[in-house]
């Protein structure tokens, strides 16, 4: 699971037929996210410093004068290669080295409590939270539980990038519309809008966001009304190779900050879908 974050495990009695509560959750740990995740953080949010300090050099380049202020110039030109070439090399690094061993770190602690064998030391305690024995099944609900935290999640980490992307985007049109301001303008506009960290950050979460929804009600359907155990192992199969490719394609990290407000109540919604599904 591509995120920074550690599920809270809940466990749940039986006050009358037809009520739960939830008890004090027994001790969690998840060395993975400590190791791996925070590391991806960290490239992060230095790509985003990276990439604000090049798009205000970007537009103050435009307003150097060449004739009175030549060195200046240079300097300023100088500065923002030098901030695109670690933006690219730390983006880079972060997609393809930091953020992959990530998640293949989870992916074997997935498989490791499904199977119960132990392909990787760093192991998580109180990360999935079903009683299914047969592996492909436990494999199958962990997953379910996955998509419907990341689902919620990302419905709410979009609510923010729409107002941030619809709002560079309109900056963007008023810069190429505007006739009074050199069309260089609208160009840098152009080259910070239409970056990763914008308009591309808020396309991949969407479609992380759709997808991660659409693999919690395939999964769903599938173990309301399951068929005999080797179809309901193969699309189990499917539906979970179809999760790790859509966080893998993504290249999203889930909000902590938004994770530790929801994941309360998605506790709650995650025993309830178990009792209703009967897992």
């Amino acid at each position: 699971m591509p995120t920074t974050y550690t599920r809270q495990s809940t466990t749940f009695s039986r006050m009358s037929e037809k009520m739960t509560t939830a008890a004090i959750p027994p001790q969690k740990t998840d060395p993975i996210n400590k190791r791996y995740f925070k590391t991806v953080e960290r490239a992060d949010s230095t790509a985003d410093g990276l990439f604000y300090l090049a798009a205000a050099l970007s537009f103050a380049i435009l307003f150097i004068d060449k004739t009175s202020s030549p060195a200046v110039l240079d300097i300023a030109q100088i500065a923002f290669v030098v901030l695109v070439f670690l933006l690219f090399v730390i983006g880079l690094a972060s997609r393809l080295h930091w953020a992959a061993n990530a998640l293949d770190a989870r992916r074997k602690d997935l498989l490791s409590n499904a199977y119960g064998v132990p392909l990787t030391h760093e192991q998580t305690l109180g990360y999935y939270n079903n009683n299914e024995t047969d592996p492909i099944r436990r494999l199958g609900v962990a997953t379910l539980e996955n998509t419907l935290f990341t689902r919620a999640i990302t419905t709410e980490m979009a609510k923010r990038e729409r107002w941030r992307s619809g709002s560079y985007f309109i900056a963007f049109l008023v810069a190429a519309m505007y006739r009074h301001w050199d069309l260089a303008i609208a160009g840098a506009a152009a080259q910070v809008v239409f970056s990763e960290q914008i308009i591309s950050r808020w396309v991949r979460l969407e479609w992380l966001r759709s997808r991660s929804g659409r693999a919690f009600d395939g999964l769903y359907a599938l173990f309301q009304a399951p068929p005999a155990r080797l179809p309901l192992h193969a699309r189990a199969l499917e539906w979970v190779a179809y999760y790790e490719a859509s966080k893998e394609g993504s290249g999203i990290t889930l909000s902590d900050k938004i994770f530790n407000k929801l994941n309360p109540s998605l506790t709650v919604e995650w025993e309830r879908i178990k009792e209703l599904l009967k897992l």
